[in-house]
């Protein structure tokens, strides 16, 4: 007895090199580019107010926990992040998801760090600066982390392995 394989021809090469309209995807891709480069200074202004809004939200945090300002600032950085790729600034982004997760943790075991909260944001408020902008990657991702053992220490025990 013989088998014959037949392989389908794959499309994705095809239709990738095609154009769709008029347009192909590599210029499609291109011209998105541009318009991004186009609102890097936009998004960079937007992503400073946000560094703002997040340290006026935890300067006014009390000294015991209470849900609804942790609320708020969790709403100010969930609503940023995504903006620091477009700036230029994605370390912002990483910073602004791991003050998010600080946050969870946080409200979930009910407990309070100030500090720990506090060092999220003002990490934020130097990668969304202008002297942020002119830190080299491996600066960023030393900060980054630092960032990352503050919340190591709320991060669920590890499961045991089976």
């Amino acid at each position: 007895m013989s088998a014959t394989i037949t392989y389908p021809k794959l499309k994705l090469a095809t239709q990738l090199r095609e154009s769709a309209g008029s347009m192909t995807v590599v210029d499609a891709v291109q011209t998105a580019n541009a318009n991004l480069r186009d609102l890097r200074e936009d998004c960079l202004t937007e992503l400073q107010a946000a560094a703002g809004a997040a340290m006026a939200a935890y300067q006014r945090f009390p000294t015991q926990f209470d849900a609804t300002p942790m609320a708020d600032l969790y709403g100010i950085a969930a609503r940023a992040i995504g903006v620091g790729a477009v700036c230029g600034a994605p370390g912002a982004d990483t910073a602004l998801v791991s003050l998010c997760d600080l946050l969870d943790r946080l409200s979930t075991s009910r407990r309070w760090d100030l500090e720990a909260v506090g060092v999220h944001v003002q990490t934020l408020q130097l990668l969304a600066s202008d002297s942020g902008q002119d830190l080299d990657a491996a600066a960023v991702r030393h900060i980054l982390a630092g960032l990352q053992k503050v919340s190591a220490r709320y991060a669920p025990p590890a499961a045991a392995a089976g």
